[in-house]
């Protein structure tokens, strides 16, 4: 054993003197014997972390690639507190190399006598990394490794670095914060991944609490570019050294997005990411802007469109019945979500009728009129609302939620022709009636216009729950003749103060309730903006003796003048 030892201590002092003498490159040793052309380890195993004394075991080992778990080596060897050294030649072509040493606990790696892996430390199995350029020929490769107690791993191999990433470099760490030596480096396809309760890399990578690191080199045409994240929990990335996705904290699966343009060429991207506990899902999609097309919709696991989305995606039409599935499994609940779509649709000059079907609550802007507010627990339903539109680009939002049970959420339009003519009627059971105040005060009666009309007792100023109500028509900009529509009951204030908003300010007019029931009243004739800030506005403040009289808040109606 002694001859052996000095064998091998002699060829190591005459490979570091051939290193100091050429320089540069690590060219290849000579001359070349027996010993360059064994493909096996030489294996030495002492029972202390040292390598002090005399050593209990010698043998030759095909592969560097152990992981004895709490077990020894060998029955010669103990299975804690032991140290062990490794050498062989290796004959490579000339070129970059990348090594990678697998350990738990300390592993060094000497390559021609130049220590290029260091990690001589008590740690979990951890991969660290180096790379070198070497010369055509044999090489001496040198491994010394330590364990102390626990588990015990040593592994160690190597392949040109020109091939070994191709698509995202990715550096998996044992922590939540990317620190230390990786415990995986390896070549991912796409940054794509749900892994649910489970590991990235089952006994290498934790299932929880984890990090990991992608980098890559991306040849992008000239363009503006949206960038889309999912994640649960944190992520952030770069593009070209800036920031422009940041969500570093805990959260459920979740989705952001953000626009960067870039010129023609090579780009780099970093992608850091961090798992807590849970569910582990970790994706990036990039596109040209101009490919996002369709209704953008942004989907949330509550039903009050609050916090971040959980996904956000761009929906070619609104017309989803969903049943009692998810619209997105694995990202958005069967039940209590919420959804945001927006999109800017350009559209001829008319008049349309926009038609919502929903289950549960659902609520339309056109052209930033809320033009449907159904935001309440129901069966599906289907709701219209009319507008006119000027001709151009129009926004468009609806916003839904789902309680429990079906989940439908449907939108259409058609036109019906060019600007209104003849009467614009708003009536208390339209979109465009709405009104506040006390719950409990308003009352419902099936009679009056459209069979359906709404009242109050008369109510007093310096009482702070007095009740109001607003109709807001549907008007292109002109000049129109106000009708309010007066029921045969539940009308008998003589003092109903009825406020025309127009386009030149506010005008009030008081009408006899009570001396003109089941007719038409004429309000006046007005110039409209044809915009939100048209509308008549009635309270049931009546300045008569308090609860002494009823106030009917029915139809108004606009006739083109």
């Amino acid at each position: 054993m002694l001859g052996r030892t000095r064998f091998y201590m002699g060829l190591v002092v005459a490979s570091l003197l051939f290193i100091f003498l050429a320089g540069g490159t690590v060219l290849a040793q000579a001359p070349v014997t027996g010993q360059h052309m064994d493909d096996n380890w030489q294996a030495t195993y002492w029972n202390n972390m040292t390598f002090a004394g005399s050593a209990v075991l010698q043998r030759a080992e095909g592969s560097l690639d152990h992981s004895w778990g709490v077990g020894a080596p060998d029955p010669s060897v103990s299975a804690d507190r032991f140290s062990a050294r490794w050498t062989r030649y290796i004959d490579v072509s000339p070129g970059a190399y990348r090594f990678t040493a697998v350990s738990d606990d300390g592993i060094r790696v000497w390559v021609d006598g130049e220590l290029i892996i260091n990690l001589w430390n008590d740690h979990p199995a951890t991969t660290s990394t180096a790379q070198m350029n070497m010369g055509v020929g044999h090489h001496l490769v040198q491994v010394d490794y330590y364990e102390n107690i626990g588990d015990a791993v040593a592994r160690l191999t190597w392949e040109p670095a020109s091939t070994s990433i191709n698509n995202w470099r990715g550096e998996y760490y044992n922590n939540t914060v990317l620190s230390g030596a990786p415990v995986l480096v390896r070549d991912d396809a796409n940054v794509d991944y749900n892994w649910g309760n489970s590991a990235p890399a089952p006994g290498v990578v934790n299932a929880d609490n984890f990090s990991v690191r992608w980098t890559r080199q991306i040849e992008m045409a000239a363009n503006t570019y949206r960038f889309t994240a999912t994640s649960d929990d944190g992520i952030r990335m770069w593009v070209d050294g800036e920031q422009i996705l940041n969500a570093w904290n805990d959260h459920a699966a979740q989705t952001i997005s953000n626009n960067k343009s870039l010129s023609a060429g090579t780009h780099q991207v970093i992608v850091e990411y961090y798992e807590h506990a849970g569910d582990a899902v970790a994706r990036l999609t990039w596109e040209p802007v101009a490919a996002a097309t369709g209704w953008r919709g942004e989907y949330y696991n509550n039903m009050t469109l609050s916090g971040s989305p959980a996904l956000v995606r761009y929906d070619a039409d609104i017309n989803f019945n969903w049943g009692a599935g998810s619209p997105a499994p694995g990202f958005v609940g069967a039940d209590s979500f919420s959804v945001r779509w927006s999109r800017t649709v350009n559209l001829p000059a008319g008049n349309y009728r926009f038609t919502v079907t929903t289950d549960d609550g659902a609520r339309l802007w056109v052209n930033d009129h809320e033009l449907i507010d159904a935001w309440k627990d129901q069966a599906a339903t289907t709701y219209t609302g009319d507008i006119y539109l000027p001709g151009g680009d129009v926004p468009i939002k609806l916003e839904y939620y789902e309680n429990g049970q079906f989940a439908i959420a449907m939108l259409s339009w058609s036109i019906s022709g060019g600007p209104p003519q003849g009467s614009i009627i708003v009536d208390d059971t339209s979109p465009g009636f709405v009104k506040g105040g006390s719950p409990t005060a308003w009352h419902g009666e099936n009679e009056g216009y459209g069979n359906h009309l709404t009242w109050t007792q008369n109510n007093d100023l310096a009482r702070p729950d007095y009740n109001w109500a607003r109709w807001y028509p549907n008007l292109r900009s002109g000049r129109y003749e106000v009708f309010v529509y007066i029921p045969n009951r539940f009308s008998t204030t003589s003092q109903a103060y009825y406020w025309v908003a127009h386009r030149n300010g506010y005008t009030l007019r008081v009408v006899d309730q009570s001396k003109n029931s089941g007719q038409w009243v004429s309000l006046g004739t007005y110039n409209f903006q044809g915009t939100r800030t048209d509308y008549v506005s009635l309270s049931d403040v009546t300045n008569e003796p308090y609860l002494s009289h009823l106030v009917a808040f029915d139809a108004i109606k606009w006739e083109a003048r």
